[in-house]
């Protein structure tokens, strides 16, 4: 159901609650008021038919001659009612007044029954002359009367109700227009307009929502744009090894001698290898961009990730005649994803190898101070320049003059695991000389309570 169908049912609803609550107190009111008015009319006749009573007596004038224009009064109306009693003689009555008493012999108001329908009685009992005086009222006239009250009251307001239900239909209708101006500019958004949502004309109650919103846009544009810009650079990236590779696959399928045609195919081996790591790069980075990345976390020893990482890189070291070593007194305990923080070692082993000159050396170590585990690598090659440092976490970035084969997405992939692990990374000069140290801080884990 809409919220303009709702809104209306419920404004509609509470109307006809409210007329129902206050028909029922008016009416509430007027009987109680006119039940008032009534006890005070009985009292009141009472004492009269007792007056007109005592005086014929003295006067010795007869009974029926004194109450006439009672009697007159009794006889315009069924629902009264009286009854004169001496003793246990019955002196005079109304002609709807039974020949038994009406009430019992207690003075005062009293309801009762009579003629098979409920009565208000007022009793009243002179001790000296010994006249008594029943008057009563039927119950159900205070009733017809207050209802009569009630409804000539009332009936305006519901007779007003149709009224008031077109009413809040168009004031409904005119207060969800900014709703439905806010559908339709969105409904006409083309699926790469990223720009904001105008909220100038939008109602207080969904302002955040669309603030929310032009937050969430704001962040695919960057996304999309981010992509965008990943995309061609990949495919740039890509271009330069096939491109290689078509080159030299001519040169080999062409050339007579062997020696050209065996350095032709060991350059077409390079190209395809720097092509398979720019391929598994890729598809690395593709991975730890969802932010669901970090659901996948969980106690782990660092060090026997690095342990094994740095065994993986020993060949590779060992090619180049690097000294590949791990310094790790202690366990580093953090939570993380083993996977990523595999990818995240190697990429950073496979990064000082690679710009360590031959006959260098490449540390791993583990320390844990100040809350933190840190893993740094350390090397004793070129280094980066200060200057270049703030950059070289840029996709598809590389230094000028580099000689490097990589396609500058090692860092990346770096960052983005430090990141999903609210991890930082830092690059520095290496204090023994030359070289570069890279540390990442890992936010450390307590041991799991009940290990020994």
């Amino acid at each position: 159901m809409s919220i303009g169908r709702q809104m209306i049912l419920i404004l509609l609803g509470a109307f006809f609650i409210v007329w129902v609550l206050a028909t029922s107190f008016t009416v509430y009111n007027v009987r109680s008021t006119i039940e008032g008015s009534l006890d005070e009319q009985l009292e009141s006749g009472a004492n009269i038919i007792w007056e007109r009573t005592a005086e014929s007596i003295k006067t010795g004038t007869e009974l029926s001659v004194a109450l006439e224009s009672v009697r007159n009064v009794y006889r315009r109306f069924d629902s009264l009612a009286y009854q004169i009693w001496d003793g246990d003689t019955l002196l005079n009555k109304s002609d709807n007044a039974p020949a038994t008493r009406m009430s019992f012999q207690r003075p005062g108001f009293r309801d009762g029954t009579m003629n098979g329908s409920n009565w208000r009685f007022y009793y009243r009992v002179d001790d000296i002359d010994g006249l008594d005086v029943i008057v009563g009222v039927a119950d159900d006239f205070s009733g017809r009367a207050a209802a009569i009250v009630a409804i000539s009251t009332t009936w305006p307001i519901l007779l007003a109700l149709p009224f008031v239900g077109l009413a809040i239909f168009f004031g409904v209708r005119r207060g969800l227009r900014p709703l439905r101006d806010l559908e339709s500019q969105i409904i006409a958004r083309s699926p790469t307009q990223m720009s904001p949502i105008d909220d100038e004309s939008v109602p207080i109650e969904v302002k955040g929502i669309v603030t929310s919103l032009n937050s969430l846009l704001h962040r695919l544009e960057d996304a999309i744009e981010g992509e965008r810009r990943f995309t061609s650079n990949a495919s740039h990236e890509l271009r330069t090894p096939l491109a290689a590779i078509e080159v030299q696959s001519q040169v080999a399928l062409r050339s007579e001698d062997d020696a050209e045609r065996k350095k032709a195919l060991t350059q077409i081996s390079q190209s395809v290898d720097r092509a398979t790591r720019l391929v598994s790069q890729l598809l690395t980075m593709a991975r730890l961009d969802p932010e669901t990345a970090s659901s996948m976390h969980h106690e782990l020893d660092l060090r026997r990730i690095v342990e094994e990482e740095v065994a993986n890189a020993s060949q590779s070291a060992l090619d180049k005649k690097i000294d590949i070593g791990m310094d790790a007194p202690e366990s580093g305990l953090i939570l993380g994803d083993p996977d990523a923080l595999s990818i995240l070692a190697r990429n950073l082993l496979d990064n000082a190898i690679r710009y360590t000159p031959e006959g260098g050396e490449v540390t791993a170590a583990i320390r844990n101070a100040g809350g933190h585990v840190f893993l740094s690598v350390v090397d004793n090659g070129p280094g980066i320049p200060a200057e270049e440092r703030p950059k070289i976490f840029d996709r598809f970035y590389r230094m000028a003059g580099s000689k490097s084969s990589g396609a500058g997405l090692g860092l990346s992939i770096v960052q983005r695991i430090a990141e999903l692990h609210h991890a930082e990374i830092r690059l520095s000069e290496n204090p023994a000389g030359q070289g570069l140290v890279a540390s990442v801080a890992f936010p450390q884990s307590s041991p799991t309570d009940g290990e020994d």
